[in-house]
């Protein structure tokens, strides 16, 4: 039991300094699904960092570790005495904390210094890695990576939706952190979907193969060309598929394909693709099937095209457009 403490402690420290693993990550991730209290601690813990890091970044006025540390102890021992925390944590939050301040500094210059964020501005942000690995961002998507891949692998982090090509190195694979989840290749090119604000994190090969995890339950699927692995948040439930969407990469080709495809599907893509906010009025009917393609064309064109071959009639008001009529 001790062992187990000490290493959950190490873990911890390491993840306070930002130098955790993906296989740590695992394990901090099971202890935290243990029990309420375990999630709690570590939450406060990292709030006493994030809140320094913001008053450093933002300049608006000194770091008191100390203060902040005394008021870490007093939330602790207060909680210590309504039974959420035990002694256990609390030995672990001290050796954590005095371990963290003493080399916080350190890190976070470290940190601001080794680490590079992107976040994208519009879809088909071009990101070139240390390691010539190359990912193509979506629009809103962040990507998280270091100047040099100096450990023994290259690891990464992502929120959003992104489509790697990645160097094979079979000494150094490749981690992809995700909320939840984590995706280990060696080398091989694939589409990640992994928007904060879904419920579902999905993974499809293009090429080669790569290894999906549920962090969580440390439950992992192999996928290879033409799956997708999809990872559903709230229930943890992990499934291995054929990809059937053929327009998942759309995105980022700007082409879309539908042959003889319903039309609400024909919608939800052209929605999802264009940011865009179409929908049907009660009494319309949808069951219309679609066969047509586009390239690099407006939203108005692909709008236009569907209203001659369907004879279909939309309103717009604003951004909102609302179809009214099918000719089907």
């Amino acid at each position: 039991m001790k062992a187990q403490e000490g290493h959950i402690e190490s873990i911890i420290t390491r993840k306070i300094n930002g130098e955790i693993t993906a296989e740590e990550q695992v394990v901090l991730n099971q202890w935290v699904a243990d029990s309420k209290e375990n999630a709690r601690y570590l939450k406060d813990l990292q709030s006493i960092y994030f809140q320094a890091n913001k008053k450093h970044i933002d300049k608006t006025e000194p770091i008191d570790v100390d203060q902040e540390w005394r008021k870490f102890k007093n939330t602790i021992q207060t909680q210590s005495r309504t039974g959420l925390f035990n002694s256990t944590l609390l030995r672990i939050a001290a050796s954590v904390v005095l371990v963290a301040t003493l080399g916080y500094f350190l890190w976070f210059s470290q940190f601001r210094t080794n680490t590079i964020e992107v976040i994208a501005q519009t879809w088909g942000e071009e990101v070139r890695l240390p390691d010539n690995s190359l990912i193509t961002l979506n629009k809103g998507a962040v990507l998280t990576y270091p100047k040099t891949f100096s450990g023994s692998n290259r690891a990464i982090s992502l929120t959003g939706e992104a489509f790697f090509e990645i160097t094979r190195n079979e000494n150094k694979p490749f981690l992809v952190n995700l909320s939840q989840s984590t995706v280990k290749v060696l080398g091989t090119s694939f589409n990640i979907n992994a928007n904060g604000n879904d419920n579902k994190i999905e993974v499809v090969v293009n090429t080669g193969k790569v290894m999906f995890t549920n962090s969580a339950l440390d439950e992992s699927i192999i996928l290879t060309k033409g799956e997708k692995g999809t990872l559903i948040k709230n229930t943890n439930m992990l499934t291995q598929t054929f990809n059937n969407d053929i327009n998942v990469l759309a995105w980022k080709t700007r082409k879309l394909i539908f042959n003889n495809t319903e039309l609400d599907k024909v919608i939800k893509t052209i929605n999802r693709l264009y940011e865009a906010q179409v929908s049907f009025s009660t009494d319309t009917d949808k069951n219309c099937n679609v066969t047509v393609s586009f390239e690099n064309q407006s939203l108005e064109a692909v709008l236009s095209v569907l209203k001659l071959t369907l004879d279909l009639e939309y309103k717009k008001s604003g951004d909102v457009i609302e179809i009214i009529k099918t000719g089907c």
